[in-house]
């Protein structure tokens, strides 16, 4: 808790007098989180000790924490989760998070002005939450930052929008191609270091990760490290695995969810619990909350229950996970045809239950479990690549560094909003490795001013 003599309170680290905390709206607060628009040298927590954003996380439209899929390494620890926003540090308990269970996988709690709460915040499970205050970090006068809110545009076209057109298309598709690169070089060097975490590990974790897809990334990353390889490894029954991980995730029905089931169903979601409550004699596994998952605006194709039952399907015979899938990643990329080869070996199906299930507790129309094609290609992106390029660097393999950006080449470009806003600018990427520069290029530039910065916006400056 600060004190009247602690920095926070201290009137030479304030730019201004604070205007009143009820005229700022806390979608200013989001905007400067988003954008990083204050100091980000020698970042530190109320409690002092040293924040680096790695990734500030997408901000969240649906019911929730305010940004998902952050990453920040606070005190040298790497933390992936939420990110809660609020104009004072006393906005946490008038929202009452501090009893929701959904809010226990905020990892950093970002508020615009210190108060009487500020270094007292406490999660659901009652473990302190560590707060960052942007007040003394401003280095733009809160009262400009305000008016220039209220006064932007209701569009949000990218800057140069209006004169896309006069930058060559060459110079432009070479900028976007640098830029996926750095990108990918990024995510390579965000993992954990080989040395410390095994590279089997590493990719258990990106691949549940995947899976949660943006609103149940943190908890499908959260489960992953609660079963690591090395407890789903020795289980050699599917019913096993999966009621380890339905049971772990917190998703296994009480008995009173399945009054109104049908007897197949019941009896299948009886008997993982079954399953679950002999594993956990044996095994130091720690439940998560239910409320940890949003099923919110989710297309039963993403609902939580099935992604951890194509997870689950990994570890089965012939599944990547069951045993060094780093090797065998290295033997897909070496084969004739990289793309089909690796698309193969991220297969998920799980058993015929999920045929006509979406969850466990209603039977649902029969459908394909299986994990698809987009799905897949989405997890070469964001998990498979990158992990190959560490191995690769590790190795010092540059055959095999090329090679796994070869498949980005090879992808088809996602469609997103971000992809979808430089398409309607008339750039449409030929590849997934276009479509990551065109990320960088939104994140780092576009979004965050960085026009001097940019080869585009240099380009159009200089005319």
């Amino acid at each position: 808790m600060p004190t009247l003599d602690s920095p926070l309170s201290d009137p030479d680290t304030l730019h201004e007098p604070a205007p009143e905390t009820a005229t700022v709206p806390e979608a200013l607060v989001q905007d400067l989180w988003a954008q990083q628009r204050f100091e980000t040298e020698d970042l530190a927590t109320t409690d002092g000790d040293t924040i680096d954003v790695c990734d500030p996380g997408q901000l969240n439209a649906d019911a929730g924490p305010d940004f998902q899929n952050a990453h920040v390494r606070i005190g040298g620890i790497d933390w992936r989760g939420q990110i809660e926003v609020h104009t004072t540090s006393g906005g946490w308990f008038r929202h009452e998070h501090h009893t929701d269970p959904r809010f226990n996988s905020v990892v950093l709690h970002v508020t615009l002005h210190a108060d009487m709460w500020t270094g007292g915040l406490l999660r659901a499970d009652e473990s302190p939450l560590p707060e960052l205050a942007l007040y003394p970090r401003l280095d733009t006068p809160l009262r400009e930052l305000l008016y220039s809110f209220r006064t932007r545009a209701d569009d949000d076209a990218l800057p140069c929008a209006s004169r896309w057109d006069e930058v060559p298309a060459v110079r432009r598709q070479s900028w976007i191609r640098r830029l996926g690169q750095d990108r990918l070089t990024e995510k390579r060097d965000q993992l954990p270091e080989p040395s410390e975490t095994p590279p089997a590990e590493i990719l258990h974790q990106h691949l549940f990760g995947g899976l949660g897809y943006a609103k149940n990334d943190a908890p499908m990353t959260t489960l992953a490290r609660r079963t690591p390889p090395k407890v789903l490894r020795p289980l050699d029954a599917a019913p096993e695995r999966e009621a380890l991980l339905l049971g772990t995730a917190g998703l296994l029905p009480e008995p009173g969810d399945l009054l109104e089931a049908d007897r197949p169903t019941a009896d299948y979601a009886m008997a993982l619990r079954d399953h679950f409550r002999r594993l956990q004699v044996g095994l130091d596994v720690r439940p998560m909350a239910s409320t940890a998952w949003t099923f919110f605006r989710l297309r039963p194709n993403n609902f939580p229950p099935l992604r951890i039952a194509q997870a689950a399907a990994w570890y089965g015979e012939g599944g990547l996970l069951r045993e060094s899938p780093v090797s065998t990643l290295r033997t897909a990329l070496g084969c004739d045809t990289p793309v089909a080869t690796l698309r193969e070996a991220l297969a998920a199906s799980p058993p015929a239950f999920w045929r006509t299930h979406y969850h466990l507790t209603k039977r649902a129309a029969e459908h394909d479990p299986s994990l698809g094609t987009s799905r897949r290609d989405t997890l070469l992106v964001n998990a498979v690549v990158p992990v190959l390029l560490q191995d690769a660097e590790r190795r010092g393999d540059t055959a095999q560094a090329d090679a796994a950006l070869d498949v980005l080449r090879a992808l088809p470009a996602s469609q997103d909003h971000v992809v979808r806003r430089f398409q309607d600018l008339g750039t449409d990427p030929e590849s997934a490795y276009d479509a990551q520069g065109l990320h960088e290029l939104y994140k780092n530039y576009c979004s965050a001013g960085g026009c001097l910065d940019c080869r585009i916006g240099q380009h159009l400056l200089s005319d």
